[in-house]
């Protein structure tokens, strides 16, 4: 079975842990901006979602198309992407970008796929939370106020247990999936 087919039964299985250590395994194999394509794809799903819950939350917008325009990011992020972002998944949102930047900055590439691999997962789960939580605001005030409470916990559990969640979950990781075959395919055909 190859590492992509593996990527899929994982993702089925919703298996987090291993989706992310066979997406290691993919994007070392695969050029790097093609890599950051991947992953600029997820990012770029969630990006009308915190532009409405955030207006004045541009800087988002200008960092994703530094990252495509230029293969560029800033050395810091700016001090407004800093705050306490409060609405389901912006949070996950935000640590997605600063991954993402700290995998463009110079070093070795282990680690730099490592960044891009925790921002892949934390677009998706930034989609996952908001889908759940942005229909259950007392949830999110309990997870959020109280996040090692019982009650917490319990929140937490029926979120990831959630049907449509899960669905949401599997498709995105599929995505991912088929996003690195279409860029393996037309690596391919340009060789040839």
């Amino acid at each position: 079975m190859s590492v992509l087919e593996e990527l899929r039964q994982a993702a089925e299985l919703r298996d987090p842990e291993r989706c992310q250590f066979l997406l290691k395994s993919l994007f070392l194999d695969m050029e790097f901006y093609h890599a950051l394509a991947v992953v600029v794809e997820q990012a770029r799903a969630f990006l009308p979602t915190f532009e409405a819950a955030y207006p004045d939350g541009k800087f988002a917008r200008q960092i994703l198309l530094q990252m495509v325009n230029t293969g560029t990011a800033p050395g810091r992020l700016p001090p407004e992407a800093l705050r306490d972002f409060d609405y389901p998944g912006a949070a996950n949102y935000m640590k997605a970008l600063a991954d993402m930047a700290r995998a463009l900055q110079p070093g070795a590439l282990p680690p730099r796929i490592g960044y891009l691999v925790s921002a892949t997962a934390n677009a998706i789960m930034a989609v996952l939370v908001e889908q759940y939580y942005g229909r259950r605001s007392e949830a999110w005030a309990v997870v959020r106020g109280q996040p090692a409470s019982s009650p917490a916990q319990q929140i937490a559990y029926q979120f990831w247990t959630d049907d449509e969640v899960a669905l949401l979950d599997t498709d995105a990781w599929l995505q991912v999936a088929e996003a690195i075959e279409a860029h393996r395919q037309r690596t391919e055909r340009a060789q040839t």
